[in-house]
């Protein structure tokens, strides 16, 4: 994406609330998500935007209005994983600092390796 483009993006996202008007977007990309049914067993599940910027990864699942925010601060564990035969996921341990729980998330996005060193490189894992 463009500097162009990014900055746009930066400020609508901060119109909408979502990020503070001095942090930074590295950018944006659409993933599917893995939404858990049954104890262990999970499905892959289509539609949802990762939004990565120099403080926290914001996740939206399907078309909901819902954004799970993730600081660089309490994510615990980062990953890979495959979606069906695909080497193109990524699992995400944190933190919630609501609830205090530990939580994962396991989406599949384009250019996994990119995205897996900005935020190894923000964590320090």
């Amino acid at each position: 994406m463009n500097e162009q483009k990014l900055e746009k993006q930066r400020r609508n996202l901060v119109d909408r609330g979502l990020l503070s008007p001095d942090e930074k977007l590295y950018g944006s990309i659409t993933i599917n998500y893995t939404e858990k049914l049954v104890g262990r067993i999970e499905t892959w599940k289509r539609g949802g935007v990762a939004i990565f910027t120099d403080r926290q990864v914001i996740l939206t699942k399907g078309f909901s209005c819902e954004y799970i925010h993730i600081p660089y601060s309490c994510i615990k564990e980062l990953g890979k994983c495959n979606q069906g035969f695909f080497p193109i996921g990524m699992v995400i341990t944190y933190e919630n600092r609501e609830s205090g729980e530990i939580v994962t998330e396991k989406i599949s996005l384009g250019k996994r390796k990119k995205w897996l060193q900005i935020i190894s490189e923000k964590t320090g894992l």
